[in-house]
């Protein structure tokens, strides 16, 4: 899986991955790593979620990094948000009240691209990449966090023979083997049903369970 594969998705609209609604565990969840309204929260991978929004209006500062300019754009005017644009040393920064994305390759972006960090959410970014890629997300991720910052991980659970990704199936000895090195991994939740397979379902899956984790940088 190569970057254009994402560019293309974005381009031609086929965007099944977005969802028009706040995660419900990002609702129930996010205020148990007890962080302070002012804190900033990197979401890697980010599209046009509106989980971003919800944090924003929370009174957190949101860093995003996404691939697709077109999603970043689509962000703020989707969401009639006024925003600037200033290049940056392998992105493009769009710098709005609250939200400030960056358009371009995670792999990328360096701590000195970005502010102090105080959390991270990750609700589609490990589900969307290939095997091949998941270690090197978790490292690089790491890299751009300090010790100790916790964050909140949603991963996914299905019989990959019944669909291929993405988004892909990533059990929890997986998230385990990928994360626990690095991180302080523990699980929050699990969810399953008919709210949870949504759009899924018409690609053949009949049964889907979402792993909600509490995560912290070691």
């Amino acid at each position: 899986m190569n970057p254009e594969f994402w560019i293309d998705r974005w381009q031609s609209g086929r965007i099944g991955f977005h969802q028009d609604a706040v995660h419900p565990e990002l609702r129930d969840r996010w205020s148990e790593l007890g962080l302070s309204p002012g804190a900033t929260v990197l979401a890697p991978l980010c599209g046009k979620s509106l989980d971003m929004r919800w944090l924003a209006e929370r009174g957190h500062r949101v860093v995003g990094i996404e691939l697709s300019e077109l999603a970043v754009r689509a962000f703020f005017e989707e969401g009639r948000e006024a925003f600037q644009i200033e290049d940056a040393r392998h992105h493009r920064r769009y710098r709005g009240a609250r939200v400030e994305l960056l358009a371009g390759d995670f792999f990328a972006v360096e701590p000195s691209d970005l502010p102090p960090l105080d959390a991270f959410y990750d609700r589609a970014a490990l589900v969307a990449l290939p095997d091949e890629l998941r270690s090197r997300y978790v490292a690089h991720l790491a890299h751009l966090l300090p010790s100790g910052c916790p964050g909140v991980l949603v991963s996914m659970v299905y019989d990959p023979k019944k669909m291929s990704g993405p988004p892909f199936s990533v059990p929890a000895a997986e998230v385990e083997r990928l994360w626990a090195e690095r991180f302080e991994v523990e699980l929050l939740s699990e969810r399953s049903g008919p709210e949870v397979l949504g759009n899924l379902a018409a690609r053949g899956l009949d049964e889907l369970t979402e792993l909600t984790y509490r995560m912290r940088r070691r």
